[in-house]
């Protein structure tokens, strides 16, 4: 069930007509912009002496996207578990990114997995600044199998619904249900089932998937250095090119190279938003206008 205010992205809310935060919106306004929504798995015991660098390659990876298609607005969707989560989370509302938070059971109960104090602050503070929360329909009392079949839950949502995933993970497989390679499991398997146009699948266009290479503090053997692996979105000048000249395959083929099919979709979605007018600036001058009229 959803809290306050609905997820503007989610295609349940659409789909059950639920209205975004801030009731009746001008229609064709930039209010109404469509958004595209990243979604985050990671670790939770991340080393804090790379929280710098893994904030630097967050930052990197929204302002490319961001730099790619200007007119459109982004959501990042994260259950704000310690860790990878709330490091993105912050990365996101720095870069001015909303933040649609799924919870994996009713907020008094998932709070209990906060055991310090500062921990439990830190939730309540980025949740208090989402832009929206729900929670993902639970068992009566969630503990054991139960409480991890939760937890699955809302990766399982993220990796269905976010646009792009970001995976802050040492890419190391350790078979743990709801964990982050579990999640990149479930996102290919998505991904695939789109592509096969199975009956039932959301008819959803998938950007990348990207990994933020991070050690965990756990973690043993070679320790890897923060980085970004996967493929960031063209410039808007690359991606002109790519429209507009044919580039010659590196085998010499002489095959025409043309943006991927999420690309074109994301660049149309922008298009769109750009076109949309900005009545919010045009109220306020109509309203300075009218009081500079009454006092005359």
């Amino acid at each position: 069930m959803h809290g306050a205010s609905a997820c503007p992205s989610c295609v349940m809310c659409y789909k059950k007509g639920v209205k975004p935060k801030g009731g009746n919106l001008n229609p064709g306004s930039r209010a109404e912009r469509i958004p595209l929504v990243f979604g985050v798995s990671g670790h939770r015991d991340l080393l804090p002496a790379d929280l710098p660098k893994l904030h630097e390659q967050l930052r990197g990876i929204f302002a490319r996207f961001r730099a790619a298609y200007p007119a459109t607005p982004f959501k990042l969707t994260t259950p704000l578990a310690e860790g990878a989560d709330r490091l993105a989370a912050e990365a996101a509302l720095a870069a001015d990114i909303g933040l649609l938070v799924p919870l994996p059971m009713k907020r008094k109960e998932y709070e209990r997995d906060f055991a310090a104090v500062e921990s439990l602050s830190e939730f309540r503070r980025l949740l208090a600044e989402a832009d929206s929360h729900w929670e993902i329909p639970a068992a009566p009392h969630p503990t054991g199998k139960h409480r991890t079949r939760q937890y699955a839950e809302v990766g399982e949502f993220i990796a269905r619904y976010s646009h792009v995933l970001i995976l802050l993970w040492d890419g190391r497989n350790n078979n743990k249900v709801g964990g982050t390679a579990w999640v990149k499991k479930r996102r290919d398997q998505w991904v695939g089932a789109t592509s096969n146009s199975l009956h039932g699948v959301v008819p959803l266009v998938y950007g990348p998937t990207i990994q933020v290479v991070t050690p965990r503090a756990s973690g043993r053997g070679r320790r890897p250095q923060p980085a970004t692996i996967g493929e960031l979105p063209p410039s808007a000048a690359e991606f002109a090119r790519t429209l507009s000249k044919p580039q010659a395959n590196q085998r010499g083929g002489g095959s025409r190279k043309r943006p991927l099919l999420y690309q074109l979709v994301y660049w149309a979605i922008d298009n769109f938003n750009e076109s949309l007018p900005d009545t919010s600036a045009a109220r306020k001058r109509t309203k300075a206008h009218s009081a500079t009229r009454s006092r005359l």
